[in-house]
């Protein structure tokens, strides 16, 4: 396990992070397939993340009602999942080593 920045987090790594939230158990590596992710908009309605598109950055997202916190993302989806990482785990968090992109 390594530890990643929230803001950090893209790909495999992402998926497995939200795979470990939403799951009922956290998957292993290997094991993300067997898990199904929920998509960005389950999550807005679930939890009331606000999205919107940004200025310097493509696209924000928040859930914890601090402008100081929102999460970037190339792609709405990306910093739903940022926000959402951000919001229950925190500005950083350790993830499988195999799953971070070089």
């Amino acid at each position: 396990m390594v530890s990643v920045r929230t803001e950090e987090l893209t790909g495999s790594a992402l998926d497995w992070a939200i795979g470990a939230i939403e799951g009922d158990q956290q998957p292993m590596a290997g094991q993300l397939d067997l898990f199904a992710l929920p998509d960005a908009e389950q999550l807005i309605t679930k939890y009331g993340v606000w999205v919107d598109v940004g200025h310097r950055h493509q696209w924000l997202a928040d859930m914890t009602n601090d402008p100081f916190n929102r999460q970037t993302g190339e792609t709405r989806t990306i910093a739903v999942f940022r926000a959402m990482v951000f919001a229950k785990r925190g500005p950083s968090l350790s993830v499988p080593a195999e799953l971070i992109q070089q």
